[in-house]
């Protein structure tokens, strides 16, 4: 329901991100709001169990099971206690619902909602209101004043961490240890005590340590992570079949290229979507009213993926003085950079804001691929990611 969302589901998370509120998303359809009733997603029932609020999967169907936990509703200027009420229905199947008691008078059909604990009690705020959720920036605001004060500090490892690098950077220029490129990083590693022949990427404490030349930047599009389905699961059974059904020629070369999201089907056909009751992501194929299942990803599999490729990160900027065998570092910069918050990546993908690439050819009667490449724009990369943070390490 994410994709129906009035407002940018990536802006959202990206404000909420900066704060280190974590939040759980829903959107109410009209039928939905005219009832107060609203279908317990499946990324909103993982937020419910991690913030401690309630598990569906251990509720009994009917109206005697009903949850009601207190909450605050938050304005731009204000706030007032209201009730969240969490039930499994006895008809279809007991899907799981919320209702958000008097929600019908400060919200419209398909506006984006935000809800987070906070001192224990649950918080919801419409983020479809420009002026709620822009007082996310204003500490004298209700929403804002929460914000200031959930804002992340550095772990003691990355603070211990900072104080080696420091001390690296009061030194000022270091003579390289091993010519050509690897030599910034190797040198920065054995200054840190790192094993110079460690097959792994520097690590200290568990976190990840790379190093850079001052002004190479990283690129703007981000390639997020690339995986294969689970082509055992697949109704389609391997990137063949799939390359054989939709594939298209290309100056004598069977191939398939094309970008698919959450939101709407592609010029192909194809659209993602995110069945939270066996934990998978289906690429389907829509034409008209008829929706074929074609390619499976296991969402535990995705989201271990998108956990190990990106850790937390020190990005160790130097400066540079000569070539080769007499090229010297002055270390001057970090930029950290945090693990994602895992959970939004499936509502990402949900709302289309992360999309996925297909890239198979056919050559030598082998079907090949460049990945199967989760990818997010730039803008909305903090929606994913808390924000770069900057520190110097030359007083």
């Amino acid at each position: 329901m994410l994709e129906k969302s009035d407002t940018s589901v990536g802006e959202v998370l990206s404000l909420f991100n900066e704060t280190g509120l974590d939040v759980g998303l829903l959107v109410p359809t009209p039928t939905g709001l005219k009832k107060s009733i609203m279908d317990a997603t499946a990324t909103f029932r993982d937020f419910l169990v991690d913030a401690d609020i309630h598990d569906f999967s251990r509720q009994e169907q009917g109206q005697d099971n009903k949850v009601v936990v207190p909450a605050r509703m938050i304005f731009a200027n204000g706030s007032k206690s209201t009730k969240v009420s969490l039930y499994r229905p006895n008809t279809k199947k007991g899907d799981p619902r919320v209702c958000v008691y008097g929600l019908k008078a400060h919200a419209e059909p398909y506006n984006l909602l935000a809800m987070f604990t906070w001192d224990g009690l649950l918080h919801v705020v419409n983020c479809s209101d420009p002026a709620v959720l822009w007082s996310i920036k204003n500490p004298d605001t209700p929403l804002g004043a929460i914000a200031l004060a959930a804002r992340p500090g550095l772990s003691p490892e990355a603070g211990e961490l900072l104080e080696l690098l420091r001390d690296i950077g009061a030194r000022g220029w270091i003579p390289t240890m091993r010519p050509g490129d690897t030599g910034i990083g190797m040198t920065l590693e054995t200054l840190l005590g790192i094993e110079a022949n460690s097959s792994k990427l520097p690590d200290f404490k568990g976190i990840e340590i790379k190093a850079k030349r001052a002004g190479r930047k990283r690129k703007n599009r981000v390639n997020l992570f690339s995986q294969v389905p689970n082509w055992k699961i697949s109704p389609l059974g391997s990137n063949k079949a799939l390359l054989d059904a939709h594939g298209y020629e290309v100056a004598g070369r069977r191939q398939l290229y094309c970008t698919i999201s959450g939101k709407m089907p592609n010029p192909n056909g194809f659209v993602l979507s995110v069945d939270g009751d066996k934990d998978w992501l289906r690429q389907n194929h829509a034409e008209a009213e008829k929706v074929t299942r074609m390619v499976i990803w296991e969402m535990s599999k995705l989201r271990e993926r998108l956990t190990s490729k990106h850790r937390q990160t020190f990005w160790v900027s130097a400066e540079t003085r000569g070539t080769g065998p007499t090229e010297a570092f002055h270390y001057v910069q970090v930029e950290h950079t945090r693990a994602p918050r895992v959970r939004n990546f499936e509502a990402l993908v949900e709302a289309g804001v992360i999309t996925l690439d297909y890239t198979l050819y056919e050559k030598g009667g082998r079907v090949g691929d460049h990945g199967y490449l989760f990818k997010v724009n730039p803008k909305d990369f903090n929606a994913l990611f808390p924000p770069s943070e900057f520190h110097g390490l030359v007083a």
